[in-house]
């Protein structure tokens, strides 16, 4: 298991730890969290703690970009917790192309600031 959830409190957030490779499987399982929450909140918000991610597979890819397509409006906040610089950047990228939702990166030794922020 590639993604393992995170609970959050308050149910508006939804957490996650991504470690290695994203299958299609595990696009599947947070896809189905994701849309059991839009059943009881009208916008998420998103804890991701990347740890060593390595890729994903195609069909994963499409899954995914098909599922953010369907619910770009769904999202207020995402807080990516991780050490790879690369992500600092694609964060400011998603703060350009995607202006409804708000995208922080943060290293792990600020994992409780984004924790703060995520729930602000």
């Amino acid at each position: 298991m590639t993604i393992k959830l995170i609970p959050h409190q308050p149910d508006r957030i939804v957490g996650f730890k991504i470690n290695g490779r994203i299958e299609a499987e595990d696009i599947e399982r947070v896809v189905k969290s994701i849309e059991n929450r839009l059943e009881q909140e009208e916008k998420l918000r998103i804890y991701a703690e990347i740890d060593n991610w390595s890729g994903m597979s195609l069909e994963a890819f499409i899954q995914d970009l098909k599922f953010s397509l369907q619910h770009f409006n769904d999202f207020e906040k995402e807080a990516i917790v991780s050490d790879n610089r690369w992500l600092e950047s694609l964060a400011a990228l998603g703060n350009t192309l995607f202006s409804s939702i708000e995208v922080k990166h943060f290293i792990f030794t600020e994992r409780e600031l984004a924790l703060k922020w995520i729930s602000s």
